[in-house]
């Protein structure tokens, strides 16, 4: 990658940070609640072989959406699993490219 390139990306990650506090923000899930969610995408990660990137990513991409958006008790684990499929298709599009 060319050094603006990776300027730019890590400006992209400095400014889309999950917020500090975005926890007390949710009204039905609790910091256990994501703990075990968390848990349960190492296990996934483990089972299909997936890079330790892709799992970062997809908890990454759960903590980002969970600062932005209230979410439901029984919609936890759907969101994990769209993370981590995410992670993965965007983390196979960048092996691919590069």
């Amino acid at each position: 990658m060319l050094w603006y390139q990776e300027l730019h990306v890590l400006c992209e990650q400095l400014t889309n940070r999950p917020q500090a506090n975005y926890m007390q923000r949710q009204t039905d899930i609790t910091p256990r609640m994501r703990t075990i969610l968390v848990d349960w995408l190492v296990e996934v990660a483990d089972e299909y072989n997936l890079n330790r990137e892709t799992l970062f990513l997809a908890v990454n991409y759960v903590d980002r959406f969970l600062s932005h958006m209230a979410v439901q008790r029984s919609k936890l684990q759907l969101l994990g699993s769209a993370a981590m499929f995410v992670a993965a298709y965007v983390l196979c599009l960048f092996y691919i490219l590069w």
